[in-house]
């Protein structure tokens, strides 16, 4: 491989970042817009985002924003909000993130596969983890 191939260019990084900011962000907003202002058909764009390095610099950018503290705590604090509005699935979103409360489990010993069970067998499952969905609503309102 060509040492060229290894690297990116000027144009190439203010890419990659333009491409690891928020959408709603982004200067010009679409990626016909960008290419536009750098002089460059669109396709042009996508041929960088195939090159191996483009894609493991784009990879590792992604993973370093996804996996911010900041952004992690922005997320939280906006469940919370949520869930003090009275917004059932945030509060059971956040006391899951927070370990606060397991997601519900249930679980089915039998020896039967699934295909193998009689429509009674069945319902009885489905009747049983909807109970249990109605009790983890029924203690979330409660709080």
């Amino acid at each position: 491989m060509a040492l060229e191939e290894n690297i990116l260019d000027s144009r190439q990084e203010e890419y990659l970042n333009w491409l690891c900011t928020a959408p709603s962000e982004r200067q010009p907003a679409s990626k016909e817009a960008y290419a536009a202002s750098l002089g460059v058909n669109v396709t042009t764009l996508r041929r960088w985002e195939k090159k191996e390095v483009f894609r493991k610099k784009w990879q590792a950018k992604v993973d370093e924003v996804q996996g911010s503290p900041e952004r992690s705590q922005r997320l939280l604090d906006t469940l919370y909000a949520k869930a003090l509005e009275g917004d059932i699935k945030a509060a059971q979103l956040y006391l899951q993130a927070t370990n606060r409360m397991a997601p519900p489990t249930l679980n089915v010993k039998t020896d039967k596969t699934t295909d193998e069970l009689s429509d009674t067998e069945l319902d009885e499952l489905i009747t049983a983890m909807a109970q249990r969905e109605r009790d983890t609503r029924s203690h979330l309102r409660a709080m």
